[in-house]
């Protein structure tokens, strides 16, 4: 049971137009915290959009927040050197054990979420850990976009789903009498793995990566040093000293 109660860190990333940037381009994105309401509770969603042209940052992320059923809300405390701020989300339980489902998979992903699950878990002086719980047929409870209510069934799975248009992928957590959070990738946007930059598409383990610093508790970092910065910034699969400094204040 988590020492205090908090629904943190839905993720949505849109590219919209993604395919018509300059080659090797970095989308141009933005980022918002909102809260929501999820079967009775107040839920905190963080949203992250691909800014259209003609479009200014707020409206984006505004527009993003209410698509999801959220209002703005101030972001949390933290980061005063640039590295993330922190959710409120705190696992008492570890590790977070994360399953997947590959169906509808836009790309293999299951090793490009091992390799982040082993990332943050191997932060010196750290004591976070995320594991594998193997291959699910579950679509994740959570995730607005799965067929029926959302829900806590008691699992942190990882999926794929027909998101919105330009919607890159979604993470809901929630951390209380009942850990979990699920998280789902968008099975419309083109998408590479490796570790590269590749034009056109967007790198599949970066993602993965800044997804579950939200899991773990993590908000955005205004320093583009940290793999926590609300901007897709190019392929980036390590972890840079301000997000270990902000996973080792966490746990």
């Amino acid at each position: 049971m988590s020492r205090r109660v908090v629904i943190a860190a839905l993720a949505v990333l849109s590219l919209a137009g993604l395919a018509a940037a300059p080659a090797n381009a970095a989308p141009r994105t933005a980022s918002a915290i909102g809260t929501a309401n999820v079967n009775g509770k107040d839920v905190q969603v963080e949203v992250y959009v691909q800014v259209p042209p003609g479009q200014s940052a707020g409206e984006a992320t505004d527009q993003a927040l209410a698509e999801q059923g959220a209002r703005p809300k101030k972001p949390p405390p933290g980061g005063g050197t640039g590295g993330p701020t922190f959710t409120g989300l705190f696992w008492d339980v570890l590790p977070v054990v994360q399953s997947y489902n590959p169906a509808g998979e836009g790309v293999a992903a299951q090793s490009a979420l091992t390799a982040t699950q082993a990332t943050w878990s191997s932060v010196p002086g750290s004591r976070f850990a995320m594991s594998f719980g193997g291959i699910t047929s579950r679509c994740p409870s959570l995730v607005r976009e799965c067929v029926g209510p959302q829900l806590l069934d008691g699992f942190n799975d990882v999926g794929w789903a027909r998101l919105g248009r330009n919607v890159l992928g979604v993470t809901w957590s929630t951390a209380g009498a009942q850990d979990e959070a699920d998280m789902a990738l968008s099975a419309r946007v083109p998408w590479n793995t490796g570790c590269v930059d590749v034009p056109g598409s967007v790198d599949v383990q970066t993602v993965l990566l800044h997804e579950n610093g939200h899991v773990a508790g993590l908000g955005h970092a205004s320093s583009t040093a940290s793999v926590m910065y609300p901007s897709y910034q190019g392929a980036r699969c390590a972890l840079g000293s301000l997000d270990q400094d902000a996973i080792r204040a966490l746990y």
